[in-house]
């Protein structure tokens, strides 16, 4: 991943990323990925159209260290490049800077955005009762759906 399409995850342009590794100790000054990043598993070399290089970000950690650095990801980011955040309890509300509400998962990543406290009180509380009733995570099959649908029961079986 380039340092553009990191930028289109948080919002920022590819010179706010480079900042932000600079500070966390995987680039250096001279905008180059540091030791650490290499010896990390952050970031590898790769080719580029002009017989020159490339630098390939490792997408996982790059993002999730900067996440754990404090910098949020947008609200929707571009799926083409995360896939959406699974759900996992417990779940808090928190206000985002494009006046919504992040609703937040257990591990601080958003897995919502809504409009309104009531709204927002409401999601985290369905959330939060689905946790803990083990609902999340779990997958219900296509085909009982469909049998409900249909009007047969599935009590007596």
């Amino acid at each position: 991943m380039t340092m553009s399409q990191i930028g289109e995850i948080f919002g920022v342009s590819s010179h706010q990323v480079g900042k932000w590794l600079v500070s966390m100790g995987l680039r250096t000054a001279a905008k180059r990925p540091s030791n650490a990043a290499f010896d990390g598993g952050f970031v590898e070399q790769g080719p580029s159209r002009d017989d020159g290089y490339n630098w390939i970000w490792h997408s996982v950690r790059t993002v999730a260290s900067l996440e754990k650095a404090g910098h949020r990801r947008i609200a929707n980011p571009p799926p083409y490049l995360v896939d959406p955040p699974k759900l996992n309890g417990p779940f808090a509300k928190r206000t985002n800077d494009a006046n919504g509400i992040d609703i937040v998962n257990g591990d601080g990543s958003v897995c919502l955005v809504v409009t309104g406290e009531r709204n927002a009180d409401f999601v985290v509380e369905l959330l939060s009762l689905a946790d803990r009733l083990g609902v999340i995570g779990r997958r219900c099959p296509a085909s009982r759906v469909r049998e409900n649908r249909q009007g047969t029961s599935r009590r007596g079986r």
